[in-house]
Formats: structure tokens, C-alpha cells, sequence
């Protein structure tokens, strides 16, 4: 126990570490890898479909560089305005926090061919001021930078299942866990980065405080989709019992009656979509694609329960669960920290506190540099086209 203690306190201490060298390497990666993600698709693939969900990728890839020209490069503290943009417009196109995402789509923005040339110039001068950069908060933001672009890259491979777009180049395959739970003594930890942490840290990990959890029994792995295949077939969809009032409303309004991508197959089994094409089931992998409804659905037909955000986070700074597999809803509500204070980049958390929930880990197409026990990441409850799925917990 001392040592997985010790263990746990030297992960919480080191989030994001990373020097300049390695920062520098990781923003040429970064852009590699937003690239990629778009390189194969046409212009009219670029637009996509007007979707509550997603955003128009031509106008996310602007984003993208936008943010790393904003944080990076021309802000400069409260106090001061920040510089002027290398592209007159680029402000009223891609500020997200004051481009209405309905208008997204109308603007008159640039091409593709001049989109990448003005992030090829962000990046130019983003990688000139790392390297002449001594101060803290230049590291700070660039730093930013990096993980809001890996964050996009998530979300151009997750824009591209949900508009049946070819499979995107994913870094790494996915794990099958073991069976069975975990039992876990509980007790009291410090959830949070702690204030001494060494590396990067998010508004919404500030600050570490204690917490205590009782005893409690998780699973080793995510629900699988043989797992989720059993409800779905059972009628869970149809038994109101099962549902809690907001995911009987969700499932009323959306009539759904299994799993967004799923569909019947020539022989009558199982078919899952991902991206452009339909396979069968694979039984032993995790479900994903699940809202926080179906999730808490299927606890009910078998008898679980979710996870705290607490729980969560308690049993993988003891090395008991491990992410990276799906995202995995919590059944908490996405919360502050006591005492919180939003960061210079306010819209990042604050904003949703209160109406996402809180989902953890991290999915196949999370940035490993991202991936940490203490990472938190939220969505609204009935999203379903995002990678996410769940693992449980026992009733007692």
C-alpha cells in the first residue's frame, strides 16, 4: 500500500511535463496530425452538413490556428489589447467565443489552400518565439496551444464518424481488459492537481483538495458491446423502467431504440458503423457511442451503477483502472473545484459547469500527452457521437 501510495502522489505531481525541444517536436506533430485528418477530404466534405454536434472542419482548422496565434503569440496580459491578427478577418471568423456556432457555416471564410497557409505561418512564428521564449507564460501558452489542437484532432476523428467520412489515421489500438471487479478498500485522497504540481495543469484540476470515497467495487474493463447487445435485446430500450426521467425524454424525442450506429445485419445480428463502413460487432471490445442515458439504462438492467467522478479518479491513481480504450461517463455533474478561478483562456470550463457532465480517460483518438488520472474532460449527458462509453461499479 505505501508504495501504490507513492506511486499515486508521483503521478499527481507530474501532469504535463514537457521541455522545449520536446514542445517543439510536439507542435510539428500536432500539425502532421491535423493534417492528416483532412488531408483526403474534398471541399464540400470540408463544409459537412449544418449539425448541432459538429462544426464545419474548415472552419474548425482555421480555429485551430487561430487559438495558437491568439494564446500564443499575440496576447499579452489582462491588461493590454492584444495585437493584431495576420489575417484582417481572422478574429470575426474564428473566435469561437463570439462566432455563434449556427453562423459557422455562412461565413465568408478563406479557402482550404489559404486556411493552411495561414496556420503554416502561425506555426512559423509560434516555433521562432519558443525558441527565443525564457519567460513562463510564453511556455504556458504555447503549451495551450498544443493540447487545444490535439483536443480539434479528437474532434475532426469524431466529425468524421459522425458524417460516415473514410476511418482517419488512428496512433494506437485498442486494449481488451479482464473481466471481473476490483474491490477497493476506499478512503480519503487528494483529487485535484496539487499546487506544487510540476508541469501543465487546466483551470478545471485546480486545485488538489481531500476527498474521501467509501469502499467500493469497480470493473477492471468498460462494458463491452456483447455486453450492450444483451440489453438492447432484452427490450432495454422499451422498459420506461430502466430509464431516469431525462433519458426517457431523450429516448421519447429521439425514438431511439438501440445504439446511434448500430443496425440490424442480412443475417439478424448485430451491425456497428464506424466511419464509412458497417461490421459486425466486435464482442469483446468496449462500447462506445453510448449517451450518459443508454449508459445509466443498461447499469439499471444489470444491476450497477456508474462511477463518481471521485471513484473514478480514486481508483486510477491506485494503477486500478486504466484509460485510454473509450471516454467513460462518471455519474457526476461537470463541477468546479473548490475555490476555483478560471485561467486567462476563461471559456474553457467555466461555461459548461453545471449542464455537462463529467466523463474520464480518454478515448483512441486522445493525445497520450493528454491522458492523466487527474484529466477531466465533459459533455452534455445525450452526446452520443463523441468515443465514449462506461465502465460500473457494484451496488455495494
Amino acid at each position: 500500500m505505501q508504495t501504490a501510495g507513492r506511486a499515486a502522489r508521483l503521478r499527481a505531481a507530474h501532469m504535463r511535463m514537457i521541455e522545449k525541444a520536446e514542445l517543439r517536436k510536439a507542435l510539428l506533430q500536432a500539425r502532421q496530425y491535423t493534417n492528416a485528418l483532412l488531408d483526403d477530404l474534398d471541399d464540400a466534405q470540408l463544409r459537412g452538413p449544418r449539425l448541432d454536434c459538429v462544426n464545419p472542419m474548415l472552419w474548425e482548422l482555421g480555429h485551430v490556428g487561430w487559438f495558437q496565434e491568439y494564446w500564443g503569440l499575440r496576447w499579452r496580459g489582462a491588461e493590454h489589447t492584444p495585437s493584431a491578427p495576420m489575417l484582417v478577418d481572422a478574429d470575426r471568423w474564428w473566435d469561437s467565443r463570439h462566432v455563434a456556432h449556427d453562423t459557422r457555416w455562412d461565413l465568408n471564410l478563406p479557402s482550404r489552400l489559404e486556411t493552411r497557409r495561414y496556420l503554416e505561418n502561425v506555426l512559423d512564428a509560434a516555433l521562432e518565439r519558443l525558441e527565443q521564449a525564457v519567460e513562463p507564460d510564453a511556455l504556458y501558452f504555447l503549451q495551450l496551444a498544443l493540447y487545444h489542437e490535439q483536443m480539434h484532432g479528437e474532434a475532426f476523428a469524431y466529425t468524421r464518424q459522425t458524417c460516415a467520412y473514410p476511418a482517419p489515421p488512428v496512433a494506437r489500438g485498442a486494449r481488451k481488459g479482464e473481466a471481473g471487479d476490483v474491490r477497493l478498500a476506499g478512503g480519503t485522497f487528494e483529487r485535484g492537481a496539487p499546487a506544487d504540481a510540476r508541469g501543465f495543469v487546466f483551470d478545471n484540476e485546480k486545485w488538489a483538495h481531500r476527498e474521501t470515497v467509501a469502499p467500493f467495487s469497480v470493473s477492471r474493463r468498460t462494458v463491452t458491446q456483447r455486453e450492450f447487445a444483451d440489453f438492447v435485446d432484452d427490450e432495454g430500450y422499451r422498459r420506461r423502467v430502466l430509464w431516469s426521467p431525462a433519458g426517457h425524454e431523450w429516448r421519447d424525442r429521439t425514438r431511439a431504440v438501440h445504439p446511434r450506429y448500430w443496425r440490424r445485419g442480412v443475417g439478424g445480428g448485430w451491425e456497428a458503423r464506424r466511419f464509412d463502413c458497417w461490421h459486425p460487432l466486435a464482442p469483446d471490445e468496449a462500447m462506445v457511442h453510448v449517451t450518459r442515458h443508454e449508459a445509466e439504462a443498461w447499469c439499471r438492467w444489470a444491476g450497477r451503477r456508474l462511477p463518481s467522478e471521485s471513484e473514478w479518479e480514486y481508483a486510477a491513481l491506485a494503477g486500478t483502472i486504466a484509460a485510454g480504450n473509450v471516454w467513460e461517463w462518471t455519474s457526476s455533474s461537470f463541477d468546479p473545484y473548490p475555490g476555483f478561478q478560471a485561467d486567462a483562456y476563461a471559456a474553457y470550463s467555466a461555461p459548461w459547469f453545471g449542464t455537462h457532465a463529467s466523463v474520464r480517460g480518454g478515448s483512441l483518438a486522445t493525445s497520450t500527452s493528454l491522458i492523466h488520472p487527474k484529466f477531466r474532460n465533459f459533455y452534455l449527458p445525450e452526446r452520443a457521437d463523441i468515443f465514449v462509453g462506461f465502465r460500473t461499479c457494484a451496488l455495494s
